[in-house]
């Protein structure tokens, strides 16, 4: 396998907003009118609306940000009215907006991609009413898909030959997860249906899609704001890596590393803000007629904008994690640390500049020093970043670890230090067991996805706990400013250092109270 450095859908980028109401205008005028529904999809995708949200909910990155802080790698430096419950993994219960938000946003998507496949038959051979409902299935597959990380444990929770252990007998598959909703149900309310129904129509969704894509020539579309082929394919091993289907997860992970190449050198210093980026394989285009400013997500990650992580909501990276990054790793400029010369920009210790707003290719260069000894920027428009939603470096992680679980540890190592050595210059794989190559691998994978959900999503599937526990990693000084500027410690806020096990009840999002009042088809015995 190399690793080189470098459409058929109609370009319905999502460069602005479209109302409701326009939307059925134009569905009503023009002739070509699916593609305005693919354009709503499109935007809700990057920054979907409920009622009374806060600046938390963007989308899909929001749900990046705020999942990333429920895990192990990343630190609220202090206890901010922002995300705060996230933080504390206490934002699970039925009454509360994440799952409210998550389940409106997701079935939004879902209603909007069943009105598609209603109105377009499936043996049609117009090729742009194809593209469309390529497009629905994939996007109600991955809707359900990421339903299933909320609303009831991982199919499977754990993996055998870990050191996480469990495997298949902790099988979640029969527990009931959410209502299976197509355009052959209508509108009509159903029950919860299991964990695996839901992955049944979910992988059939994508499988059908992708099997379009494929027939249209469309796997690889020109735009990465395209959800082609590739995009399908992501979800798709996603998708198999949670039922341990290890051959079909390579299958489709193969798909866009034939595709893709990865980032290396200073394209890993870029800030993650063009897609224009050779890895990126699905993103938005962010303009400043569809992102808002604090509501953003760069507002909530860039330490040199204006926007809550620059004004004191920091990102820091978790102490012990950071420090277990080799010295020549190039992701160690991710995190401002003493081994670090920018450290005396930093607010904090294992400050995050990951994430840079758009306009800055390497951020050193414009960083200036305001009166008060804090980093600032010479510019305007930090928000307006693109949105990188999947990128093509995970399908190689996911290729890596397929191998392993299926024992092929050789291929494993030898491919994971050839992926490294494009970060790591000399890296040399130091597991010798299955086990030791797995927690490798995704120690690695933690690294390379800091901060963009990724962390969430494995934790989910392999049962890694979350522990930020003094018994573990040493207890954090008593004082906030020790903490945050002591190197060696565990500098997660005093209060959040807890443990938590996957199956935990702070991992099961409750279902919505809006959902529990106006569906008679399930009932309190139904409930979470």
């Amino acid at each position: 396998m190399v690793f080189p450095l470098s459409s058929c859908l109609k370009e319905t980028q999502p460069t602005g907003k479209i109302t409701k109401e326009r939307l059925d205008e134009v569905i009503e005028q023009d002739p070509d009118k699916y593609a305005a529904q693919v354009q709503a999809i499109y935007n809700d995708i990057q920054d979907w609306e409920g009622v009374g949200q806060s600046h938390n909910y963007f989308g899909q990155m929001g749900f990046n940000y705020l999942t990333s802080l429920m895990g192990n790698d990343m630190v609220m430096t202090g206890r901010y009215g922002m995300s705060i419950y996230h933080y504390l993994l206490d934002y699970w219960q039925h009454n509360y907006a994440p799952a409210e938000i998550r389940w409106q946003e997701y079935y939004k998507h879902i209603a909007d991609a069943n009105v598609i496949l209603r109105d377009i038959p499936a043996d049609t051979e117009d090729p742009t009413l194809l593209q469309y409902r390529a497009v629905a299935l994939g996007i109600r597959g991955y809707s359900y898909l990421q339903l299933s990380y909320l609303f009831q444990h991982s199919y499977y929770v754990g993996a055998d030959g870990t050191k996480w252990g469990k495997g298949d007998h902790y099988d979640f598959s029969n527990d009931l997860l959410c209502p299976l909703v197509t355009e052959k149900t209508g509108e009509e309310d159903q029950p919860r249906a299991t964990v695996d129904a839901i992955f049944t129509q979910l992988i059939g969704d994508l499988e059908a899609s992708f099997a379009l894509f494929e027939e249209l020539g469309c796997v690889h579309t020109p735009f990465a704001t395209d959800f082609d082929g590739c995009v399908v394919a992501n979800y798709l091993a996603r998708a198999y890596m949670i039922k341990h289907d290890w051959k079909n997860a390579k299958k489709y992970a193969s798909v866009i590393m034939d595709e893709y190449g990865v980032l290396s050198g200073d394209q890993l210093l870029q800030g993650f803000n063009s897609i224009s980026l050779p890895d990126v394989v699905f993103g938005c285009d962010i303009t400043a007629d569809n992102t808002g400013i604090y509501r953003s997500w760069f507002s909530m990650m860039d330490y040199f904008g204006d926007g809550y992580a620059g004004i004191g909501v920091w990102r820091a990276g978790f102490g012990p994690f950071v420090d277990a990054i080799a010295d020549n790793d190039i992701r160690r400029e991710w995190f401002l640390d003493l081994r670090n010369e920018y450290l005396g920009l930093a607010s904090v210790l294992y400050q995050s500049i990951k994430f840079i707003g758009a306009g800055r290719s390497k951020v050193f260069a414009t960083i200036k020093v305001d009166e008060d000894g804090y980093p600032s920027w010479d510019g305007s428009g930090w928000e307006l970043g693109d949105y990188i939603y999947l990128r093509s470096e995970e399908a190689y992680f996911m290729y890596i670890e397929c191998l392993a679980h299926e024992g092929n540890l050789d291929d494993s190592a030898e491919l994971l230090t050839a992926f490294m050595q494009t970060r790591q210059p000399g890296y040399e794989c130091p597991a010798t067991d299955k086990a030791s190559l797995i927690e490798e691998i995704i120690f690695q994978k933690r690294v390379e996805f800091w901060g963009e959900g990724m962390e969430f999503l494995d934790n989910r599937r392999l049962n890694i706990p979350v522990d930020r526990t003094a018994e573990t990693w040493g207890a954090p000084s008593q004082k906030d400013e020790e903490r945050l500027f002591t190197p060696g410690v565990n500098n997660h806020y005093p209060g959040a250092d807890g443990y938590w096990d996957q199956e935990d009840e702070n991992f099961l999002y409750q279902l919505p109270d809006s959902e529990m009042e106006t569906n008679p088809k399930i009932t309190e015995e139904d409930q979470n």
